[in-house]
């Protein structure tokens, strides 16, 4: 991002990550600000506030960047991305453009983060598994638990079933503790899992990067042989790809998240 163009401050509160942007939007930094806000997305928040109070733009086309970013949170771990403090020209640029329809706007940052917090307490559940043969039927549990607490039990064995190939693809390639969670909105739920390993999966092949593996040691304490790989599946991403809305992987710096979004 061209630091004198656009600037943009993260602040984390909680579970929610709050950016303040300033100085001016244009179509030149508009995908620095996208790449700002997809780093934001991969650490999962329960909430991504955007406080507009200090932005200018000259152009309603830079402004297509946060429609954009509003369906692309919307799409994968289930992470809600909302505007707050927008000024008066700013505010009038967004209506014409229907942004309401897909960002919720407030008057203030502390505003968005106290809608969120509202909501957040029957939206979102989490597990950290470490790298075992079980964490699969861990992974389930947890899947199987949200849905009938959410009313998503027509979606329970898909879920199930997304999850467990999730997890046995960090199992399988990664081999370290990982990080599952289940998200839901209206009519979709998301599940994501995050790991250590630096390979990026591919459909119906290993990753393509070397992952760290466990070693054939680990296997008298519970850890899986990175031979066999887990023994519940082995049908991979392909299995994810047929049965979900969508599925993507977003690097990080310590690793990586996989995420999934099932329709109802």
């Amino acid at each position: 991002m061209r630091a004198e163009d656009l600037r943009a401050r993260v602040e984390r509160r909680g579970d929610a990550t709050v950016v303040r942007l300033a100085g001016r939007l244009d179509v030149d930094n508009s995908p620095a600000l996208r790449a700002a806000v997809l780093a934001c997305l991969a650490a999962e928040p329960s909430v991504i506030v955007l406080d507009v109070a200090g932005l200018r733009h000259d152009d309603d086309v830079a402004l297509t960047v946060l429609p954009a970013l509003a369906q692309h949170a919307a799409a994968w771990p289930g992470s809600a991305l909302t505007l707050a403090a927008a000024p008066p020209s700013l505010a009038s640029a967004l209506d014409r453009m229907a942004v309401a329809r897909l960002m919720r706007m407030y008057p203030t940052a502390d505003a968005a983060l106290a809608g969120a917090a509202a909501t957040e307490a029957t939206e979102r559940v989490r597990a950290t598994l470490p790298p075992m043969l079980d964490a699969t039927a861990a992974a389930r549990h947890l899947v199987g638990r949200a849905c009938t607490r959410w009313g998503f039990d027509r979606l329970r064995d898909i879920a199930e079933l997304v999850v467990t190939e999730l997890v046995s693809n960090v199992l399988r390639h990664a081999g370290t503790d990982m990080e599952v969670t289940v998200a839901h909105d209206r009519r979709l739920l998301h599940v994501s899992v995050r790991d250590r390993g630096q390979g990026v999966p591919r459909l119906g092949g290993r990753p393509s990067r070397p992952a760290p593996r466990l070693g054939r040691t680990g296997r008298e304490n519970g850890r899986p042989d990175p031979d066999e790989g887990p023994r519940e599946d082995g049908r991979g991403l392909l299995v994810v790809s047929a049965l979900t809305r969508a599925w993507g992987c977003i690097p990080v710096p310590d690793g990586k998240v996989v995420w999934a979004t099932v329709a109802n």
